[in-house]
């Protein structure tokens, strides 16, 4: 199956669930990605553990983890700019000044809105890009 085609069944999988830190945030949903193209589920030890977004935060920077772009330069590489872009990596945006993970989606980037669940922004504004 390509990564397109797989990429379109996980935000079908995940096109109803709604922004709940701890369960379906921008870190699960992109480590649940992760997972599905490569296997190991890399949150498994952060899932449930947090009930805000400022809990999840502050457990990552207790583990040594100073930003979303920490926890995935250790699990996935080096980061790429925008432009190299390929559908399927992991995208880090900022969002009210903190940092979100979104998954590529052509010029476009899936990530979570509170209140809205899926939304887009578009590609240009990933500041870091990591290939799983």
């Amino acid at each position: 199956m390509s990564r397109a085609a797989l990429l379109q069944g996980y935000l079908s999988d995940c096109r109803q669930a709604m922004l709940r830190p701890g369960r379906h945030d921008c870190a699960l949903f992109a480590a649940g990605w992760v997972a599905r193209c490569t296997g190991p589920d890399f949150a498994f030890e952060w899932r449930e553990r947090y009930r805000t977004l400022d809990e999840g935060r502050a457990a990552l920077a207790a583990a040594g983890f100073g930003s979303l772009t920490a926890i995935a330069a250790h699990h996935l590489g080096a980061p790429m700019g925008w432009m190299a872009a390929q559908v399927g990596d992991v995208a880090v945006v900022i969002e009210d000044g903190e940092e979100a993970f979104g998954l590529v989606g052509g010029a476009f980037i899936h990530c979570l809105a509170p209140h809205r669940g899926l939304n887009v922004v578009p590609l240009p504004r990933a500041v870091r890009v990591f290939r799983p």
